[in-house]
């Protein structure tokens, strides 16, 4: 079993150096604090590290007390020289899906802090327990081997990285480090609801803890051979794949081993999820013409194949607004755009290709699905083929950010390979 002493600072140091590197002095590590022992205790770790800590506490507004606890939470976090920012959460509502609704909305609005506030890192609290726990519902779910590697020390997400540095700690460890700081915490009654999978599973491993040390054996260990597939998908990607800034991905005539095909499916479609491993198997087996989780599988040149986004799956035009994304993949970087422009699919080829200019070796349908600036109901401005009329912003751009990459690039074990 893990120690139940507070966490040693120096170790905590010791493994935060193995994570690195990490930004220099004035640029802040942000730090996700829900104000419960976990994160209060990871706040206090984080701030005996590095001067530069920046908690961000996000109230959900789920629950009536929720506000005042978020507060409070600041409070507390100032005590300890670590400033904060409340992030409060407007639009979530309870029903189906609540928790993944929950988790998306918190980590756009972390994601967001982050961008704002200059910080290329998030500490997260996911500790020894949360990683058993969730070894324990992929087994039950069967998730292959992948899944059992459960959460990854480190993960790159666009522009942040979020890293969980407790991953190896028990809970125990946790509220005994923030005893021992004489700091209080808020305890969520959700974390206890049996109605929820989590809280099941947490609750059968309180009763063997023998059990939780196997599971998080057997995270490792998956973790390791994830990582090294990861590294062969890499490498075949560099050798076989060609992918376009508009968003779609050439490939061979065998299109790609499924696994990789899942993941590229996944990224051009902008999907949380891959498809479902049959669809994808049939199609890696027997490479065909098909749409599959808003792409098109479509036939070029030379037995090639492009993945590109299928138009009917396309999000429907929206207000143009900088730093806004279309599509779930598409941020636009422009100045001085007025109210009015809208962005959206590009859509028929002959209304915006110029008269004159060479046809594009790409087919019609794939450039139907580049995204556009339009005005009076006109295209403006094509940046991706170069087009752009005179009344169009000049640096208006379209960058790709599809919500997850088609490799992770995680982390799946700490490098030292031991607990903090």
């Amino acid at each position: 079993m893990l120690s139940a002493e507070p966490v040693d600072p120096s170790r905590f140091a010791t493994m935060m150096a193995s994570l690195g590197p990490w930004p220099g002095q004035g640029v802040p590590v942000a730090v996700a604090v829900s104000g419960g022992a976990d994160s209060m205790a990871l706040a206090i770790l984080a701030r005996q590290w590095r001067h530069d800590v920046m908690a961000l506490v996000v109230d959900h507004g789920l629950r009536a007390e929720s506000r005042s606890e978020a507060v409070q939470t600041l409070a507390r976090l100032s005590t300890l020289g670590i400033p904060g920012r409340l992030l409060a959460l407007t639009g979530l509502a309870r029903g189906p899906r609540m928790a993944e609704r929950a988790r998306r909305m918190r980590y756009q609005a972390l994601f967001a802090a982050c961008r704002e506030i200059g910080a290329l890192d998030l500490l997260v609290a996911h500790h020894a327990g949360d990683q058993a726990e969730t070894v324990m519902m992929r087994r039950r779910a069967a998730s292959g081997d992948d899944g059992l590697a459960a959460m990854a020390v480190a993960t790159p997400v666009a522009d942040v990285r979020i890293v969980r540095p407790l991953l190896g700690v028990a809970k125990s460890a946790l509220y005994a480090t923030v005893r021992a700081a004489g700091v209080a915490w808020v305890e969520d009654p959700s974390n206890h609801d049996l109605r929820t999978e989590r809280a099941r599973a947490r609750q059968a491993l309180a009763h063997d803890g023998t059990h939780a040390t196997r599971l998080l054996v057997a995270a490792r260990r998956a973790g390791a051979g994830r990582m090294a597939h990861d590294a062969a998908d890499a490498q075949w990607l560099a050798d076989h794949a060609r992918f376009h800034c508009g968003g779609w991905v050439v490939l061979p005539a065998g299109l790609a081993p499924a696994r990789l095909l899942a993941a590229l499916i996944r990224v051009v479609g902008g999907r949380d999820y891959p498809p479902g491993h049959e669809a994808v198997g049939r199609l890696a087996h027997a490479p065909r013409p098909a749409t599959l989780a808003g792409t098109a599988i479509i036939p070029w040149r030379d037995g090639q194949w492009i993945i590109a986004r299928e138009e009917s799956a396309l999000a429907p035009p929206m207000p143009a607004r900088a730093g806004d994304v279309w599509d779930r993949r598409f941020m636009l970087r422009a100045h001085g755009l007025a109210p009015g422009w809208m962005m959206g699919a590009a859509g028929a080829v002959a209304s915006w290709w110029p008269a004159g200019r060479s046809r594009s070796v790409w087919p019609a349908r794939v450039l139907r699905t580049l995204p556009a600036l339009w005005h009076d109901g006109q295209v403006m401005a094509v940046p991706h083929m170069g087009l752009r009329t005179q009344d169009c912003a000049a640096d208006a751009v379209f960058v790709n950010q599809p919500p997850h990459p088609v490799l992770p690039g995680a982390m799946f074990y700490a490098p030292d390979g031991r607990p903090c």
